[in-house]
């Protein structure tokens, strides 16, 4: 029994095609062109918006225009999105198809209420499949992917599961789910990490055991509890003809749990490959391949998922702009790359400097490390670098009863206590789109903690580029950048110290007449630098 519903998402060879005479063509006709210009005038920022009269340009009302980015890395970003609310369950979207391999009914549907709750990501919808206490097979095959001679193709996705697994064995599951891809139009799936993909994010939690008869048996899959909706970051394989992805729950003999809810669904990859701005002038040396930024091994931050959710701040810290700063006093010395700071800028941009604020510093978002602007950006924590606005513009900022703008308070007592700095923000180039978040900086703690805590936001998908902390030189640890942010969740930030390096045994002499080996001196964790 199946269901066939749902759109195809297909970057085609003939728009690559155009895209390449079209720089062509303008090359020959314009010459050299200039990529800064080029790059500088946005999308959205003409004279004249598109028509919708709550729309406003929040930069023409605070400022002038700063420097513009360089040249993006292809010539065409492209994204595509889907969070099935536009359907009315059980329906799925055109050109989906859902099949029982195994077990009884349900197929996947669209569902708008029932467990694990929440029921949608952003309501009222997302995709659900049971857990049943049968051995299954569930599988729901999804968009049609094209990226012939395209590149950086990234998958992000949220789901809540609630499937069977080990209450003793926290790496065992019973029941799983998993993310397939096909390249070959549809006719044969593979795990997406046995056909070259990779999770940046949120990947396979747990084993499915060999002894129970579940049809994916000894593969890693999302099992067990989640809790509530967490994010899942892949990058995709290349695929140079149509391929397609699939989302694959199975079970096991006996025992069910609650299932499995997806939503949320965004790609992005870019068209063509290539610098987008090339010199008319070959050069004739060849281009180095460029180098990874350096990054020591320890210390440095970890990140794990939370459970903590934003605790509203009372108190206004003033900061009502665009692209700008305002510096407030800490209620207990802070703790960053052991480094201790009693004041911190509270910035627009959604980021917290604890050295030099770099505002205003707009269309400067760049994924960690991040080179200096005005000054370096060391001891900064990016709870999500975006073009955000704290002015108090009535369309967005309506959302909270305080407005739009920076607020604090104070959670615990001391010596344990917790500050909290939220953001009430809103898009800079549209007032109607909101972000809120948090930073907690914790009192006292051994590991130097902050947790950085995102709420909801009004208009889905948004796309924050950066999310992380920047130390010295070398230290930094990024958890996203160019991937939308993750909504009603909590991670954990953590400096984990150098291990103590294990003494190299000393060689046992033997009765031979060859001196005694001397002893190998002990190594020392490597200080971390001022």
């Amino acid at each position: 029994m199946t269901a066939n519903l749902k759109r195809t998402m297909r970057p085609t060879r003939l728009r690559i095609f155009c895209s390449l005479f079209f720089i062509v063509a303008v090359v020959a006709l314009l010459g050299p062109i200039s990529c800064s210009r080029a790059i500088g005038q946005r999308s959205g920022e003409s004279t004249s918006e598109d028509g919708h009269g709550n729309r406003v340009d929040l930069l023409r009302a605070s400022g002038p225009t700063p420097s513009p980015l360089p040249c993006p890395g292809c010539w065409n970003p492209s994204t595509a999105s889907e969070n099935f609310d536009w359907l009315t369950p059980p329906a799925l979207p055109p050109d989906w198809l859902a099949t029982n391999a195994l077990g009884p009914p349900p197929l996947w549907v669209t569902s708008d209420s029932g467990l694990p709750p929440p029921p949608a990501d952003t309501a009222p919808n997302a995709l659900f499949i049971d857990d049943p206490a049968v051995v299954s097979d569930k599988r729901l095959d999804g968009w049609f992917l094209d990226f012939f001679e395209d590149c950086c193709v990234r998958l992000t996705f949220r789901h809540n599961f609630n499937l069977e697994a080990s209450d003793v064995d926290s790496n065992l599951g019973f029941d799983g789910g998993v993310l397939e891809i096909s390249t070959d139009g549809g006719n044969t799936f593979e795990d997406i990490l046995s056909a070259g993909g990779s999770f940046v994010r949120g990947g396979y939690n747990r084993t499915i055991a060999t002894d129970r008869g579940s049809p994916i048996a000894g593969r890693q899959a999302w099992s067990g509890n989640s809790n509530g909706y967490i994010t899942t970051v892949v990058n995709v394989p290349t695929i140079q003809k149509q391929g397609r992805l699939r989302w694959r729950m199975a079970s096991d003999t006996s025992g069910g749990n609650e299932g499995w809810r997806v939503d949320s669904l965004y790609m992005t990859w870019c068209v063509g490959m290539g610098t987008p701005c090339p010199s008319p002038t070959p050069s004739p040396t060849a281009t180095p391949t460029p180098t990874p930024p350096p990054r020591a091994s320890c210390p440095q931050y970890t990140i794990t998922e939370g459970a903590g959710t934003i605790v509203p701040g009372s108190t206004d810290t003033g900061n009502h702009c665009v692209w700008c700063s305002t510096l407030i006093t800490l209620p207990f010395p802070f703790v960053l790359y052991n480094q201790a700071f009693n004041a911190v800028n509270v910035t627009s941009s959604g980021r917290l400097a604890f050295v030099c604020d770099n505002e205003p510093d707009g269309y400067r978002e760049r994924c960690l490390p991040a080179s200096p602007y005005n000054c370096g950006y060391d001891f900064t924590i990016f709870a999500l670098w975006y073009e955000w606005g704290t002015l108090t513009y009535p369309e967005g900022c309506s959302t909270w009863a305080n407005g739009c703008g920076i607020f604090t308070s104070i959670s615990g007592t001391a010596p344990n206590r917790v500050f909290n700095i939220e953001w009430h923000v809103i898009d800079r180039k549209d007032s109607i789109q909101t972000g809120n978040f948090e930073v907690r900086l914790y009192e006292n703690d051994p590991n130097q903690r902050f947790d950085v805590v995102y709420g909801h936001s009004q208009k889905k998908p948004f796309t924050p580029p950066v999310a992380g902390v920047q130390g010295p030189p070398e230290f930094f640890t990024q958890d996203f950048c160019n991937v939308p942010a993750p909504q009603n969740s909590s991670l954990i930030y953590q400096l984990e110290p150098c291990a103590t390096p294990t003494p190299t045994p000393t060689p046992t002499a033997t009765a031979t007449p060859r001196a005694t080996p001397r002893q190998r001196p002990i190594p020392h964790p490597r200080p971390l630098p001022p």
